[in-house]
């Protein structure tokens, strides 16, 4: 089939409304240069809300929380019901959702789609394969845990589905999708998964010439927000500590290893999609933007030399020996060219679990990390985890004492349960050595989720419990508060 005449649907099922996804930006732009005709269908803006986060809180969340950390006994047992029960109402396929996929689907030509997932859209990808199937489509299916074969194994069997694809797909694509289009045999392709689930050739190793990835296309994006356009943009793939037990954004397809690209292209992108999209507000996708220092310098530096107005968010790591680029003097320098928000993860107040999980960091640093960033006027979100395996009404307690302290300097704190992720570094402690880990009750793998439920069993269970009350409480006034004006337009998108 001709690439002037083949039609290529990409179904983006990774709902960050306010902006476009990064991930179909890097497929949409090397079929473009092909020959390839692509269109992007969005059918999460039919009938399916956006993902928020982190929004000003109201007393309906402060219950939420209450519920969804519940551990005393009369409540707890509901926890993975209620989780479970959630999902199925929050992630259905509405009327309006069939209704647009099967309007997209079957009025226009199309030769090939391609969709791009997170795990929570499966009743939504079943949708859209059982419309493939009908119009005989070859579909393919791709995202950040498919280079996993145990979570692949739950996948590829989807009426619909032709193959799956577990890693990055930017240098490869174009030949792929020539050959579904041509029918010719796909098993030898590194990351490619058939019917059977297993992995048809080699695994797909992670990409070393990140200079040489194009520039994501989102012409297709629809901003709500006319105002403040929101362009995604990663410098880097992969975190430069990458040792945290819990941590799944050093196993997934893209972010296995830590690369980085030379501070020259990612000045040329921002600089190119800043005119192309015109606007100069964007957001970070790395795991870790200060995991090259080099690279993290020299975009303080120069970002407002090719960029007019500069306003940036990012993910940081305040690592816990040596430099690492997050003195008073850098924060300052960084606010002036344009950093207006900034999100890392606390974790844990209690050095003594900071230091079980693997974090690299320290309580006294990332105090001072606050303070600097506070003077400097920049924005700061952290993430609290709660049920890591080990964790005692203690460790609770100086977790309170730390937000208390720094009650002024932190505009938003997420708390989330301690998820158990297949493939993790915790995983493989816990098939090591399982009697470590006792306090994990009635635990299970959910590999269609690539999940763990369980029970969280600590010891002096009501002291831990009046403990954590304490800690919602105390996390949700602090959410109550309106972001500063400077960060305001980036409000639940970190």
């Amino acid at each position: 089939m001709s690439k002037n005449n083949a039609n290529i649907l990409i179904v983006d099922l990774n709902n960050e409304a306010p902006f476009p996804t990064l991930a179909v930006g890097y497929l949409s732009t090397p079929l473009k240069q092909s020959g390839y005709k692509v269109d992007v269908f969005n059918p999460l803006a039919f009938g399916v809300s956006p993902l928020v986060r982190d929004v000003e809180e109201t007393f309906i969340n402060y219950v939420a929380a209450r519920v969804r950390f519940a551990s005393h006994p009369l409540i707890e047992w509901a926890n993975e019901f209620i989780y479970k029960a959630y999902s199925k109402v929050r992630f259905r396929p509405t009327s309006s959702f069939r209704k647009k996929t099967s309007e997209t689907i079957n009025s226009k030509t199309v030769d090939l789609i391609l969709v791009t997932s997170y795990l929570q859209y499966d009743q939504l990808l079943k949708v859209i394969a059982q419309r493939a199937h009908e119009q005989n489509i070859p579909l393919l299916l791709g995202g950040p845990f498919f280079n996993m074969p145990r979570v692949v194994e739950q996948w590829i069997n989807i009426k619909g589905v032709t193959a799956v694809f577990g890693g990055e797909p930017e240098f490869v694509l174009e030949k792929l999708v020539s050959d579904m289009l041509e029918g010719t045999d796909i098993s030898l392709y590194p990351g490619v998964f058939l019917n059977n689930g297993k992995l048809a050739g080699k695994e797909a190793p992670p990409l070393k010439q990140l200079d040489k990835l194009p520039i994501p296309d989102f012409d297709y994006f629809h901003w709500p927000n006319k105002e403040h356009r929101i362009i995604p943009i990663m410098a880097g793939r992969g975190c430069g500590w990458g040792k945290c037990l819990f941590c799944s954004d050093v196993i997934t397809a893209s972010t296995r290893t830590f690369r980085s690209r030379q501070s020259v292209k990612v000045l040329e992108e921002l600089s190119h999609q800043s005119k192309r999209y015109e606007s100069s507000d964007f957001i970070f996708f790395d795991s870790k933007l200060n995991s090259d220092l080099g690279l993290w310098y020299d975009l303080i530096d120069n970002i407002d030399q090719v960029i007019e107005n500069p306003n940036w968010v990012a993910t940081l790591h305040v690592d816990g020996k040596g430099e690492n680029g997050l003195d008073k003097e850098t924060l300052m320098k960084a606010s002036k060219a344009g950093l207006r928000r900034v999100s890392f993860g606390l974790e844990t107040g209690s050095q003594k679990l900071n230091d079980t999980m693997l974090k690299g960091t320290r309580i006294d640093r990332t105090s001072e990390f606050l303070t600097n960033a506070r003077e400097a006027g920049i924005s700061v979100r952290t993430t609290i985890m709660l049920g890591y395996p080990g964790e005692t009404y203690q460790d609770i307690k100086d977790t309170i004492d730390f937000l208390k302290h720094h009650e002024s300097y932190l505009d938003r704190v997420h708390l989330s349960r301690f998820k158990a992720i297949p493939g993790t570094e915790f995983e493989q402690r816990l098939i090591r050595k399982p009697e470590k880990y006792a306090s994990l009750k009635s635990f299970g793998w959910n590999f269609l989720h690539a999940r763990a439920s369980y029970r969280y069993a600590p010891e002096n269970k009501n002291e831990y419990r009046r403990a954590k009350r304490e800690l919602i409480k105390l996390v949700h006034a602090m959410n109550k508060k309106s972001l500063v004006d400077t960060a305001r337009q980036f409000n639940g998108m970190m």
